[in-house]
C-alpha cells in the first residue's frame, strides 16, 4: 500500500516538474496543479517525498516478514 502510494506521488511530484520545466504546462496531474508558481522546486521535493515513502513502505514491509 506504502509502495503504491509512493510510486503515485513520485510521478505526480517529478512529472510536474518536468511538464513545467520542458512545456510549461500547468494541468499535468492532480496533485500540484496549484504550485505552478512554485515550480520545478516543489515538484522535486514531492518526488523526493513519495521516495522516501516508497522505501519506508518497503522497508516496513520486509520488517513484518511479508
Amino acid at each position: 500500500m506504502w509502495g503504491f502510494l509512493g510510486v503515485i506521488v513520485m510521478i505526480q511530484g517529478f512529472g510536474s516538474a518536468i511538464a513545467t520545466m520542458f512545456s510549461d504546462d500547468a494541468k499535468f496531474g492532480f496533485l500540484l496543479k496549484w504550485a505552478h508558481e512554485y515550480q520545478p522546486f516543489i515538484g522535486i521535493a514531492t518526488g523526493l517525498l513519495g521516495i522516501g515513502v516508497l522505501v519506508l513502505g518497503e522497508r516496513s514491509k520486509s520488517s513484518n516478514g511479508g
